[in-house]
């Protein structure tokens, strides 16, 4: 029996689905799905960068004002807009500079110098000068400027290669292909003076305290402000290019990136035939085997046999009829589809994938689940797990996906959990049913309240053992569930920690006696925080705080009172049957007043996705005030 498990990766979905639109950044509104977003005013800072994370740059200004501005990363297909499902299509211009130390010039690193060598690999001389540059922008080359004048002779070149290794004024680097030189690897000498640069057009280089030359940006009716132009002025040590980019030239330069005939690569788990690069290859084969391991230990299951994958470049280099038509047209989407064939106890799973690596991910999640377990699960859990495996990386505690996928969940009507994991689904339905799936099963595998029955869950359901189901599992804390759901796609975005806001719902809670005091630790990394106190609505309580936190382990000391924006102040919330009051500040010391009936929680305030970069506890003391 041959069973289809369809999928699209979401943001090849979205791009097809979402409206996409242009602007310029003199306009003065925009039209999108009937709602008109205004420009309301061009934004010029200078100051000092205050934090950089995916798709934002927070800035403090020469007056101490810190803003968080938007900014669109050359890989996305827009910046998302709060407030709507719209992306704006919002590139940004950005220069990242700066005079750096010799510690930058660090293995795999890309750099750009002029140097003289000869046929032979000999060189000549001293480097003056070397810049760090971008592999996004910038590949491994070998140009020669002036040939020598004599035969034997040095010739001027320009290279771009990445180091292999730079000690004692010695800097080694990988050789790209070229007819001049075949010597795999050359060694210059560094000038004892030499500087070294970083020229870059990635925002992500950027360090907290590197300085603000300029930055133009646009401030929307949506409250978004976003980035036009970006120049900032590095000094010290360069940030590592983000992502794995650096680490792939040196690990696979020596590929071919040319595109090839359709063939067959292997790994240990993984057979491919593919008509990619031999380079493009490689790296999808160590990806997949990255996310084989990382998946394997979690189920405490190898992967049973070899996962087979077609991986397909250009539909015209396959012989007709070898790749099935449905395979062909999830293909032509892009898109991808695993067909699985039963004999007896034995399951097999094909994977048919155009070239995207994260949907070759995501339908290897599936040939995994099929093969190894027998069945990949209801539909909620088969599409969410395998949205989870394309996104699934090693030590990843936080967050990290599409930002469009995190713009629709916060932007739709909520979708009630059992209606997610509703009987009579079928895969490949939309994309925005994909979403909510990996948002209920993310928040399953990562919330500590929930994470080891989430597991056993899954084999079950895979396993197809009978009288197993969502409910049957969950049933007892289903409210629980619901309520924490509901809070994490309100609260969600990359860089969110579900482990570090999982609710405390194992503390008790009790009143106070008319005499009596509570003294409750509150860490600054973590989300709201059970004090065991309950109140009566309008009860008045007097606190104290007493210790130091922070909310970047660089960044000062802060008591309960925050910094000047608010941020890192002492904040409380009451709920009662799992319905929450406004969160009302404290501070250092002084009285508050219960809103309403219920259990009181505490935290360190921030926003929901910086809570892993905080540092430190404080005692809070909690009276009734004397009468």
């Amino acid at each position: 029996m041959t069973k289809p498990e369809r999928s699209r990766r979401l943001r090849y979905a979205f791009r097809l689905a979402a409206i996409l639109f242009q602007c310029a950044f003199w306009c003065g509104s925009w039209c999108v799905a009937q709602e008109r977003i205004v420009l309301l005013e061009n934004v010029q800072v200078e100051g000092t960068v205050k934090s950089v994370r995916a798709g934002f740059v927070a800035v403090t200004d020469s007056a101490g004002k810190e803003t968080e501005f938007k900014i669109q990363s050359k890989d996305e297909p827009g910046v998302p807009l709060s407030g709507t499902q719209a992306v704006l299509n919002f590139p940004a211009q950005v220069q990242v500079r700066g005079l750096l130390s010799a510690k930058s010039l660090k293995t795999g690193a890309l750099v750009r110098f002029a140097g003289k060598l000869n046929r032979v690999g000999r060189t000549e001389g001293s480097v003056g000068q070397v810049a760090v540059v971008d592999p996004k922008s910038h590949s491994p080359s070998l140009k020669v400027d002036k040939e020598p004048a004599e035969r034997g002779g040095y010739a001027d070149c320009t290279i771009v290669a990445e180091i292999f290794s730079c000690r004692e004024n010695r800097l080694i680097v990988n050789t790209p292909k070229t007819d001049y030189v075949r010597s795999p690897r050359l060694a210059f000498k560094l000038a004892p003076d030499a500087e070294i640069l970083l020229e870059s057009d990635d925002y992500r280089r950027a360090n907290p305290g590197d300085k603000v030359t300029r930055l133009l940006a646009a401030r929307l009716s949506t409250g978004d402000t976003l980035i036009k132009e970006l120049a900032v002025e590095v000094a010290g040590d360069a940030v590592p290019q983000p992502g794995p980019e650096a680490g792939e030239l040196s690990k696979y330069g020596h590929l071919s990136a040319a595109a090839s005939k359709p063939r067959d690569v292997r790994s240990t788990h993984f057979l491919l035939h593919t008509d990619v690069s031999d380079r493009d290859a490689q790296i999808l084969l160590d990806t997949l085997e990255t996310m084989i391991f990382l998946v394997s230990n979690y189920f405490g299951r190898p992967p049973s046999g070899i996962l087979e994958c077609y991986v397909v470049r250009d539909l015209q280099q396959w012989p007709p009829g070898l790749i099935p038509p449905e395979a062909v047209a999830k293909i032509s989407e892009p898109a991808g589809v695993t067909l699985s064939v039963r004999a007896g106890n034995m399951a097999k799973s094909l994977v048919y994938s155009c070239d995207k690596v994260g949907v070759v991910r995501h339908e290897a999640i599936h040939a995994y689940c099929q093969q190894t377990f027998g069945d990949t699960g209801p539909t909620w859990y088969a599409e969410g797990l395998a949205e989870m495996g394309h996104y699934w990386n090693k030590d990843q505690l936080a967050v990290e996906v599409d930002p469009v996928v995190i713009n629709h969940l916060k932007n739709s009507p909520p979708k009630k959990m059992l209606d997610i994991v509703a009987a009579g689904q079928i895969t490949g339905d939309s994309w925005q049913a994909y979403a909510w799936r990996w948002a209920l099963c993310y928040l399953l595998c990562n919330n500590p309240n929930y994470a080891g029955r989430f597991k056993a869950l899954g084999i079950a359901l895979m396993s197809q053992q009978p009288g197993v189901s969502f409910e049957s599992v969950y049933g007892p804390v289903a409210r629980e569930i619901s309520f924490e759901y509901d809070l994490f796609v309100q609260q969600l975005d990359n860089g969110y920690r579900p482990d570090l806001c999982a609710w405390q719902w194992g503390r008790k809670f009790h009143f106070l006696p008319n005499q009596g005091h509570v003294t409750v630790k509150v860490a600054a990394k973590y989300g709201w925080q059970a004090t065991g106190l309950k109140l009566a609505a309008g009860q008045p309580l007097d606190y104290a705080a007493e210790g130091v936190w922070k909310l970047q382990a660089k960044e000062k000391d802060l008591t309960a009172d925050g910094d000047a924006q608010g941020r890192g102040r002492l904040i409380g919330i009451v709920m009662k049957d799992f319905a929450l009051s406004k969160p009302f500040e404290l501070g250092v010391r002084g009285n508050c007043t219960a809103p309403q009936d219920g259990d009181l929680y505490l935290r360190c305030r921030d926003d929901w996705n910086r809570i892993g970069d905080h540092d430190g506890t404080i005692s809070v003391h909690l009276r009734k005030p004397p009468r």
